[in-house]
């Protein structure tokens, strides 16, 4: 009988999250890094119902638009422009070099210093300072369009204000390494279920991405809040409306798998345990 006042425990205190289908394993025989690489990219094994423990992007199953090679096939092209193996190891070698890590870490702080800041910002004076500021960095890397760097500084700062990061947690993570790290396990699996890439090949990238994730975050959760971070800059940056319904969604998929019992997250940690 439950003491008064406890709650009963549950293995899965959040039902709603449970519509989806089973996680689904395959039992292939991988070391524990590999799965902890394979698991970098957990969010998408998730959305795909893909297994967790395996590169290709089964189980197979009917789909209107083709099998799992053509969606493969069809996401790379639609969604990367990626058409070949030689274009898929182009763009996870972007990723590993941070294809939107490096800009959220210069606009994110500016942006956070200028809502913070207790100082009246008269005729919004601060703000031009810092778009002075990113247009001279921007010049200086040889950006093709330096307002660029810009445009977001905006759209971030209206993002927050409008309450539209509301589903991240906070204080706002610093960094979004994690969701170019993760993207690395997607493009890899996908280059692979499409036929574009031998097994070797795409195994060499997803244990590189595993290193730095390794560095950077020192347990899934802090993975998984950097990966919603970084999803969010980059859907503020594409189209604001997206992120109101879009946001909360997947940050019920992140609960899943912090929580569900044969989550990856929940069957290895990030870290290798002492």
């Amino acid at each position: 009988m439950p003491a008064r006042d406890v709650p009963t425990l549950t293995t899965f205190p959040y039902p709603e999250l449970d519509q989806r289908e089973d996680d689904h394993w395959s039992g292939a025989q991988v070391s524990d890094d590999e799965l902890r690489a394979l698991s970098l990219g957990g969010f998408y094994s998730a959305r795909w119902d893909a297994f967790h423990d395996a590169l290709l992007l089964g189980p197979e199953r009917e789909h209107p638009l083709g099998d799992r090679r053509e969606l493969a096939i069809d996401t790379l092209t639609g969604a990367w422009g990626i058409t070949d193996g030689t274009e898929a190891m182009a763009s996870m070698e972007q990723l590993l070099d941070g294809m939107h890590g490096p800009l959220y870490a210069l606009v994110h702080p500016l942006v956070t210093a200028a809502i913070n800041s207790p100082e009246r910002d008269r005729f919004g004076e601060r703000a031009d300072r810092h778009r002075a500021f990113l247009r001279q960095v921007g010049s200086f890397r040889g950006m093709e369009n330096p307002e660029a760097l810009v445009r977001d500084y905006d759209i971030w700062s209206q993002a927050i204000k409008l309450g539209l990061t509301d589903h991240l947690v906070r204080p706002l993570p610093t960094d979004i390494q994690a969701w170019d790290l993760a993207r690395v396990v997607a493009v890899a699996r996908m280059a692979y279920t499409a036929g574009y890439l031998d097994a070797d090949v795409a195994w060499d990238y997803l244990m590189r991405a595993l290193p730095p994730a390794q560095r950077k975050y020192r347990n899934w959760r802090q993975f998984g809040d950097a990966y919603l971070a970084g999803w969010t800059y980059w859907q503020a940056c594409e189209d604001l409306a997206e992120l109101k319904s879009g946001g909360v969604d997947r940050r019920m998929e992140l609960l899943r798998l912090w929580m569900r019992p044969t989550s990856p997250w929940r069957r290895i940690t990030l870290q290798p345990e002492e």
